[in-house]
């Protein structure tokens, strides 16, 4: 059970929160629980919200590696709420949760290749051990990618705030809620995948 009262969005005494349900409310009129509990300090929900849309709009990984990032994030900060999340959205993109789930297999294995592999090793490293970050690990993605310091900037936000989703779920126990089947998200969250 959440550590916190959810609370709900449409029925808030605050005209701006019920606009904010209208953009996060799923198609059966439910909203996410992070939302809910989020929703306590209407500023943050909404300007952290708008800053995770302005990354995976306009910035240059674009949506798709932004969900993949946030996918290999949340398993590494052992999250299941967030990877069930995030593989829900995922799965909209590849091909349903089977193709969610191989991704994460190749994540766990390091067998991710091309622009997705770097960018996630680079982001799993940040991750770990911001200091061990070398002049290095900025000129690979330069070299093989072409990416401007716009895009560095735009990469440790991502994972800055996926993070800041899975310290928030994690620590506020939040009930998980996504389509993604919750055993296969605990399992990449857990690292034990089955073959």
């Amino acid at each position: 059970m959440a550590r916190v009262d959810l609370v709900d969005l449409h029925e808030s005494d605050d005209p701006a929160l019920r606009e904010f349900a209208s953009k996060v409310s799923r198609p059966d009129g439910s909203i996410g629980g992070h939302f809910a509990a989020e929703a306590h300090f209407p500023a943050i929900l909404t300007n952290v919200y708008e800053a995770r849309l302005a990354i995976a709009r306009d910035g240059d990984l674009g949506n798709r590696l932004f969900v993949k990032l946030a996918v290999a994030i949340s398993m590494a900060n052992r999250c299941t709420y967030c990877v069930g999340a995030y593989s829900t959205q995922l799965s909209a993109q590849v091909g349903g949760h089977e193709a969610a789930r191989r991704f994460q297999r190749r994540v766990l294995d390091d067998e991710l290749a091309g622009k997705d592999g770097d960018v996630v090793r680079f982001a799993l490293e940040l991750l770990d051990d911001p200091g061990s970050m070398g002049d290095g690990d900025f000129e690979h993605l330069r070299d093989e990618h072409e990416f401007p310091d716009r895009t560095f900037v735009e990469l440790i936000y991502v994972v800055n705030i996926v993070s800041g989703y899975n310290r928030l779920t994690l620590a506020l126990d939040l009930e998980y809620d996504h389509d993604y089947p919750e055993e296969w998200a605990q399992e990449a969250a857990e690292g034990s995948i089955e073959r």
